[in-house]
């Protein structure tokens, strides 16, 4: 079985804890393992995880640990995470492994369950405990798994992640028709129904638990269990001591007292039970009683019933208290008896002054009813005059808006065609015969595999022009000097049509045949110019018998992105077949997340820093050209202003880092 384990670390003093890295190494037996921490790590701290896990990356955000698996299933995309057998979500919220692994895997994969987690809660709703969960392909396949990570959002407290998704999860596969199992089995333990089952460790030890919840010793008050007892049953499993605290510290507030916070789970429990009501010491014994005589019947429908027993759990625990309370109260009320009878001569006198003061109160609130009745009638007539002159001038700057928003793009498009027209009426005085002759020969004419050919959004929208970067290029290698370019990711052919105009070769090539068999924008002027190919694959370019043509100048605006890992190699390669020693790849690379397809592929499938793609570039004789000869204007894409689109209302404008601007020699 393939398994993807999804790490969420988080340090507060931006450490990996020797204990992260066992139990990061245990998981790596199993699974292939990748780690995101909430907060900021240095590359020193990183480095503890090269050899154990596949991936490690770090970033403060404020999602907790769902958030850092939401990162970490963005950066994979779904199409490769359904390449796996199984699911892992696990966090570093507990010490452990204490014991192997191995058994945990075969046993639960034995059973019918869709997914399975080490323990389970009922606050609020029975639920399995986020800290280690494993879903079968059925469940992360699933559109409501899919759609759950990917609403993950920044909430309002601690609590509210609780309720959200970690209750949230469970309840909504559940829905969905999916069944979950814990490991450890409460029926067996004498763990009471509302308590938080992480707080009696010893227990969850002695009944098999693998895991060892850091809170035990983090938090003062929490644990419920001896923890002497705790230290003699890790000792026994041989787990290092020297990673655990010897206790909790406790925290005094500013009266001296110990503070008694109750956990999440208790939080989130209906009626919130106290500890004393229902810790293992304070049991009731009509409680006890009453699992006796159940257990029988609701060990075999557990799920079903759980939460009415939750509910008599409480009810009990509420009348055993009450009870208690009664029994003082009688007492004070004999005591008060004898005190109410002497009060009731005296209460009489009052009574009667009292019901003549109520008989002016009562004309008193006939008045201020009349008066306030007056008053509403009022505000509602202006209030509905309001809304009409509101709705009436709404109405008005919404079709003022349409009007203008439709003479906008009329406009346009005019221009756009009259373009055009000019261009179509020059024809016979350009000379195309420089960019004539070329072939392109390939195994692979379209890139049928691409996101980009499937949802083929920017080759039917986009249209850049940029002279100024033929001009640039011109400086660059002498005026005068007739140059080649070759324009990757043409799509309406732009690009190659300024470097034609310009009395240079242009050729592009487009990975989506849309625009061809369209015959959008310059497809109809340069047909002899602009090919399709998947730029991942190999190909040839050739003029004339002479293959492959070495270009002097090749370009791809915000393209590089929109390739695989695998592809981007691919890309370098061809690259170096068409280039010679001294050519340039000049490319505008983005850092935004481009979106998802229908089926959940990310468009932009490859956002890396941008040493990766200098070391990238490196294989295949490429190195970053230390020049000033190009300015950032004078890039095509990714420099801040508008890119000249088909379509205006597709037009945006890139922010400060959403791009990288790149210009590679070869060498």
């Amino acid at each position: 079985m393939r398994r993807l384990c999804l790490f969420a670390g988080f340090s507060a003093v931006n450490h990996v804890d020797d204990y992260v890295v066992h139990y990061l190494r245990e998981l790596s037996k199993f699974s292939d393992v990748y780690y995101q921490a909430a907060n900021d790590l240095d590359e020193a701290e990183l480095a503890k995880l090269d050899g154990v896990t596949l991936g490690r990356w770090a970033e403060s955000h404020p999602k907790y640990d769902f958030g850092s698996w939401q990162k970490l299933l963005f950066r994979f995309g779904w199409k490769e995470v359904e390449k796996y057998d199984a699911l892992i979500l696990a966090n570093d919220s507990n010490y452990g492994p204490v014991r192997d692994l191995g058994g945990l895997f075969e046993q639960m994969e034995k059973s019918d369950a869709d997914f399975w987690g080490i323990t389970e809660n009922y606050g609020h709703a029975r639920h399995l405990q986020s800290y280690f969960l494993e879903f079968n392909r059925a469940v992360f396949t699933s559109r409501a798994f899919r759609d759950f990570f990917e609403s993950i959002a920044v909430e309002a407290s601690k609590q509210d992640i609780c309720l959200k998704y970690e209750v949230g999860l469970s309840q909504l596969l559940t829905r969905c028709g999916f069944s979950f199992k814990a490991y450890v089995d409460r029926s067996n333990t004498e763990v009471p129904i509302g308590a938080d089952v992480s707080r009696h460790q010893n227990t969850l030890l002695e009944a098999g638990s693998p895991f060892l919840k850091r809170k035990i010793y983090s938090e003062f008050g929490f644990a419920q269990e001896d923890l002497a007892q705790t230290r003699t049953l890790l000792e026994g499993l041989n787990y290092p001591l020297d990673w655990i605290p010897a206790a909790p510290l406790p925290i005094l507030s500013a009266e001296g007292a110990l503070p008694m916070l109750a956990p999440a789970e208790e939080l989130l429990a209906p009626g919130s039970p106290s500890v004393d009501v229902v810790g293992v010491q304070g049991r009731h014994p009509l409680r006890s009683m009453v699992k006796r005589m159940l257990r029988p019947v609701y060990l075999p429908i557990k799920a079903r019933v759980i939460d009415k027993l939750v509910m008599l759990d409480q009810r009990v625990a509420g009348l055993a208290q009450e009870t208690g309370k009664v029994g003082e109260r009688v007492v004070g009320l004999q005591q008060h008896a004898a005190a109410v009878a002497d009060h009731v001569v005296a209460m009489t006198s009052v009574l009667s002054k009292l019901t003549e003061r109520f008989a002016a109160v009562e004309d008193l609130a006939r008045r201020i009813e009349a008066h306030s009745t007056q008053t509403y009638d009022h505000l509602a007539g202006v209030q509905s005059d309001n809304q009409m002159r509101l709705a009436e001038l709404r109405s008005d700057n919404e079709a003022r808006l349409a009007d203008l928003q439709t003479s906008v793009a009329e406009l346009h498009g005019h221009i756009d065609w009259v373009q055009r027209d000019i261009l179509i009426a020059m024809v016979s005085r350009l000379d195309f015969s420089k960019s004539r002759g070329f072939q392109c020969v390939t195994d692979y004419p379209v890139a049928y595999d691409s996101p980009d050919h499937l949802h083929p959004v920017g080759t039917v929208l986009d249209h850049t022009r940029q002279p100024r970067f033929i001009r640039a290029c011109e400086d660059y290698f002498g005026a005068g000097k007739q140059l080649s370019f070759l324009d990757i990711g043409c799509s309406a052919g732009g690009v190659v049509w300024d470097a034609v105009l310009r009395g240079h070769i242009g050729i592009g090539l487009e990975g989506s045949d849309v625009s061809r068999l369209q015959q959008r924008a310059e497809w109809r002027l340069l047909r002899d110019s602009l090919f399709t190919c998947d730029v991942t694959r190999p190909f040839e370019l050739g003029q004339g018998g002479s293959s492959p043509f070495q270009f002097d100048v090749i370009s791809a605006w915000e393209v590089l992105e929109h390739l695989t890992r695998e592809g981007v190699d691919g890309l370098f390669a061809n690259l170096a077949r068409h280039t010679h020693p001294g050519s340039v790849f000049a490319c505008s690379i983005s850092q935004v997340g481009g979106g998802f397809t229908e089926d959940g592929v990310p468009l932009h499938q490859t956002l890396e820093p941008l040493p990766w793609w200098q070391e990238r570039a490196a294989r295949h004789g490429f190195e970053v050209l230390d020049s000033e000869a190009f300015a950032r204007l004078d890039f095509a894409r990714g420099n801040g202003n508008p890119s000249v689109y088909y379509r205006p209302e597709h037009s945006y404008r890139e922010k400060e880092g959403d791009c990288f601007l790149v210009v590679f020699l070869r060498r």
